[in-house]
């Protein structure tokens, strides 16, 4: 019989082992875009591909993702960048490669309509303005190496993919950072499997990065675009949910050789930008958060106090303290995988327990801004919805 002092530790160590399995599985079945086989031969015409880049107040990294994409290995491309009522230089900027290169459109955003988001709506006039058989959304802090769209498109028209996204390389330029994006590259790797999530229809079995969304046109279509989606700040994670219960076919590849995203402008902003997610991400529901934030900090913080306890002669029964060590350790292991696999550092590790604090302080900041509607992107205010139990 287990007794109710120890349960903790045996639910600890269950989901340690269910994550690392996860880790361990992902070695094998989580591809990496330059890791294709595939080739295009015998896939017919070369098809048009459209990339999107919905643009508001982007001065400052509007040039760097645009040269990169004029440098694109893959030919057939156009390159729509629309300017969401910008009160910066970002149209200027834009409408100088117009100017020097033909593959560059630059269209001015309509006003933002009664029942939508910013982006959502740029989005969805840039589809509308699109030619393309494959729709590929970027967003204008994404840099991309010169094979990433021929890369990506191998893989959609080899596997016959409908939504194609990846977890991008995102560079850190403050503390905020440095400590946020390993834990959420940790929870994308050690807790979503990969064989399972791309052989599943389960919608909820799926992770969808805005950085890099590239469709199939026609698939596009079937789900209703972001039409469907106009009033939903969690665009991208719920474009691929959409995608499942269609039936359609979805897959997430790492790509952090070749495609980058630039750091936000400082530590409020990347709280800010990354507590956005967070609530939505739940279903905006109070009792999902709560207790997803209280199996965190049992899985990550405890076997670490119950050891620091231990060494300092405060009793702990020994299988007790084992089952903590074995925790950490495989938590420690899985953490180092995710450091090397998406260029993170691995003066991270040590400092994980302050990353798991500062994500639940990011997903609580997101419950109260969701719930008085306080919740803003690129300086509009996001609609706001009702918030269950």
């Amino acid at each position: 019989m287990i007794e109710n002092i120890g349960i903790q530790y045996y639910l600890v160590i269950g989901v340690g082992v269910l994550s690392f399995v996860i880790t361990l599985s992902n070695l094998k079945f989580f591809k990496f875009l330059n890791d294709s086989v595939v080739t295009l031969d015998g896939q017919g015409e070369p098809p048009l591909v459209s990339v999107l880049v919905p643009a508001r107040n982007e001065e400052a990294n509007i040039s760097k993702c645009i040269s990169a994409l004029i440098k694109q290995n893959y030919k057939l491309l156009e390159i729509i960048v629309l300017d969401d009522r910008s009160d910066d230089r970002t149209s200027d900027l834009v409408s100088k490669f117009v100017e020097s290169n033909s593959k560059v459109k630059l269209i001015s955003g309509l006003p933002l309509p009664d029942g939508w988001i910013g982006k959502n709506w740029a989005c969805h006039q840039l589809s509308q303005a699109a030619g393309g058989d494959y729709l590929l959304f970027i967003d204008a802090d994404t840099i991309l190496s010169e094979d990433s769209v021929s890369n990506a498109l191998i893989e959609s028209m080899g596997h016959s993919v409908d939504l194609l996204t990846v977890m991008p390389n995102r560079t850190s330029s403050c503390v905020i950072e440095w400590l946020m994006y390993p834990f959420i590259d940790w929870v994308s790797f050690c807790w979503l499997p990969m064989y399972m999530a791309t052989k599943s229809k389960s919608s909820n079995l799926s992770a969808t990065f805005g950085q890099f969304i590239l469709f199939k046109r026609e698939s596009y279509n079937i789900i209703g675009g972001h039409k469907a989606i106009a009033v939903n700040p969690l665009d991208d994670f719920e474009l691929g949910r959409m995608v499942k219960r269609h039936g359609l076919k979805w897959m997430l590849f790492g790509c952090t050789n070749s495609v980058k995203v630039l750091s936000y402008q400082g530590n409020i902003d990347a709280f800010k930008g990354v507590s956005r997610s967070v609530f939505p991400a739940l279903y905006y529901r109070v009792s999902v958060l709560m207790l997803l934030v209280f199996g965190l900090i049992l899985f990550t913080l405890l076997p670490p106090i119950t050891i620091v306890l231990s060494t300092m002669a405060y009793y702990q029964e020994s299988h007790f303290l084992l089952m903590a060590f074995v925790s950490l350790v495989m938590f420690t292991i899985s953490w180092i995988i995710v450091c090397r696999k998406f260029h993170h550092s691995l003066f991270t590790v040590p400092f994980y327990p302050v990353s798991v604090v500062l994500m639940v302080l990011v997903a609580f900041h997101s419950l109260i801004s969701y719930s008085f509607g306080e919740t803003s992107w690129k300086n509009r205010k996001i609609v706001r919805r009702r918030i269950s139990l």
